[in-house]
């Protein structure tokens, strides 16, 4: 049994080997450059009758925003972008299960800090003509002055408190729904000064990870292997018994 397990165990080794030699073994799906159907949007308060002023220009492969959030710190100011990643079609959303990090080719000029949302479709309280009732991952992600290439794991996003209470959701209710992704946004940093004006110059956002067809397969070889071990096994515990 001993000669058998090393035998296995050496497959196991070549097998993760070659699996981590793969040079396709990572997958990148592109929210901007925009692709399938995916759209962009900026928007401001001023329909809620705000004072925030947001310009926005979309090319092909550079998308350019700015905003001034209203001086008048006696009422709310909000302004952003949003990447629709569902086609604007119920249920049409993105599979981000094996996604690892989001990553930002961006330059930008008078904020030290973005917040990035991210929309996930959760299907014990989302309702989808409902946008806020999408689960919301959050991350703060600090900026400097400048281009710059930011990678940010997904593990460091969050559901933040005020979204289970404005929502009336249980807290219980934490699982993170990564693998329905509907939107995702980018809005001011909690200290972005009023009245002072910044801009982003967005030349990549992307979403990365492992790809789950390579790894289904080293896990099925794996699961396969366990199986025969255990075969094994209990083979040679009848045979000792039948002595």
């Amino acid at each position: 049994m001993t000669k058998t397990y090393a035998v296995l165990a050496a497959i196991v080794a070549v097998v993760l080997g070659v699996y981590f030699a793969l040079p396709n073994r990572y997958f990148t799906e592109s929210v901007f450059p925009l692709t399938d159907g995916m759209t962009v949007v900026a928007y401001d308060d001023k329909a809620d009758g705000g004072l925030s002023e947001a310009e926005f220009s979309a090319k092909d492969s550079l998308l350019e925003f700015s905003c001034t959030l209203g001086a008048d710190t006696s009422r709310g100011a909000w302004c952003g972008l949003v990447f629709d990643l569902s086609q604007g079609e119920k249920g049409k959303y993105r599979n981000w299960t094996f996604v690892d990090s989001v990553v930002f080719d961006v330059e930008a000029h008078g904020t030290k800090e973005v917040l990035v949302k991210i929309w996930a479709f959760d299907p014990d309280v989302t309702k989808p003509n409902q946008p806020r009732s999408f689960r919301l991952l959050l991350k703060e992600v600090s900026l400097e002055e400048g281009r710059q290439r930011v990678v940010v794991p997904m593990e460091h996003f969050y559901t933040p408190d005020f979204w289970y209470t404005d929502g009336k959701v249980d807290p219980s209710m934490n699982r993170r729904h990564q693998e329905s992704i509907a939107r995702l946004e980018i809005a001011p940093g909690w200290n972005q000064k009023r009245g002072q004006k910044y801009s982003l110059a967005i030349h990549e956002v992307a979403a990365k990870g492992v790809s789950n067809f390579a790894f289904g397969v080293v896990l099925f070889i794996i699961l396969g292997l366990t199986v025969v071990a255990i075969g094994r096994k209990n083979s040679s515990e009848k045979k000792i018994d039948g002595k």
